[in-house]
């Protein structure tokens, strides 16, 4: 397995603090309601799939999170061509999200466990548009390998754009590479306003 030098295990601890504090509880509360099921992992991520729900955590870094309790969850498991189309798609919408089509659009891959603390291992992009006023936040971090399966990625959505113009569903979406001798494919759906993050109310069963 990939081991991380002395400077990332700081930067990973670090951050590992940061999410602890905001994050932990919340975790802990939605692992509850989905239960034990069948488990999937990679050097990258652990799965967790389940009659009740279902969730994914970063293996160094557990507090990147995101799961839901529900029987409208879908799974499924693809060829590396299969989940590369799903993400080639993905990535294309980023050249095309505005304020009028999308309030929220992210795309995370990780090509290495090394991804998560280190830029030239991962694609990050995510677009936010809160109001009608203020302009959006776009953040992009690393590059894109549009030939090269990610051992993890995650696809977040709630775009007019990407639901007409792609593949790509309003929810979370999320695959890890090479469980088993394919990739498996989890997907949470949401619209719309029915969208609520778990840090706002432990009343919701989705958190991202």
């Amino acid at each position: 397995m990939e081991e991380l030098d002395p400077l990332q295990k700081v930067d990973l601890a670090m951050l590992r603090a940061e999410h602890q504090k905001r994050f932990q509880t919340m975790i802990t509360y939605l692992k509850q309601k989905i239960g034990e099921g069948i488990e999937y992992r990679n050097a990258v991520a652990i799965a967790v799939i389940s009659e009740q729900g279902a969730y994914y955590q970063l293996t160094d870094l557990p507090e990147e999170f995101a799961g839901a309790a529900g029987d409208d969850i879908e799974h499924s498991f693809l060829t590396t061509e299969e989940a590369l189309k799903i993400l080639s798609e993905a990535a294309s919408i980023t050249r095309n999200t505005s304020k009028e089509t999308t309030r929220h659009y992210s795309l995370l891959a990780l090509y290495s466990r090394r991804g998560i603390i280190d830029r030239k291992n991962c694609y990050l992009y995510d677009f936010r548009s809160r109001d009608d006023i203020a302009p959006p936040v776009v953040l992009e971090i690393g590059s894109f390998r549009p030939e090269q399966m990610p051992l993890f990625f995650k696809i977040k959505a709630d775009s007019a754009f990407a639901a007409r113009n792609s593949g790509v569903q309003a929810g979370i979406s999320f695959c890890l590479a090479n469980a088993g001798d394919r990739h498996l494919l989890v997907h949470i759906p949401y619209s719309g306003d029915q969208v609520t993050d778990l840090s706002e109310s432990l009343d919701t069963t989705t958190i991202q």
